[in-house]
């Protein structure tokens, strides 16, 4: 039985630059061979800004998959935990259009200070076909 898919990891990166901000990315796309999209996690330079400050909306093929206010932590992993398991499981789902947006919003909190900003990594876990 030959296999004509692979999983293949699609990351995203932004910069929060500046604190209490609502950042929209609204122009990433998914390779055009995608059929699945299975899983998903988020890091950062900064975990614990990440962990305290961040939430977000993430929509995937014109679906919402994370509504507004969603917690980055959720979707955090520690690396002590195998790679192949870091992903939060979303079955499979279909690309649509292929698009993916995301609006991520930064907020003050008290354990984790802004100081120059942060980046985040958005890995997209996807079936891929050969």
């Amino acid at each position: 039985m030959e296999k004509n898919t692979k999983e293949t990891r699609v990351t995203f990166s932004f910069t929060v630059s500046e604190a209490n901000k609502l950042i929209t990315i609204d122009n990433l796309e998914l390779p055009k061979h995608t059929k699945m999209v299975k899983g998903l996690q988020m890091i950062s330079d900064y975990p614990d800004r990440l962990y305290y400050q961040g939430s977000q909306r993430i929509e995937i093929g014109g679906e919402e998959l994370f509504p507004d206010g969603f917690d980055s932590k959720i979707l955090m992993s520690s690396l002590s935990v195998a790679p192949k398991e870091r992903f939060f499981e979303l079955g499979d789902v279909l690309p649509g259009d292929l698009s993916v947006k995301v609006r991520y919003q930064d907020k003050n909190h008290s354990n984790a200070d802004f100081d120059e900003g942060y980046k985040v990594s958005l890995i997209i876990l996807i079936e891929e076909g050969l």
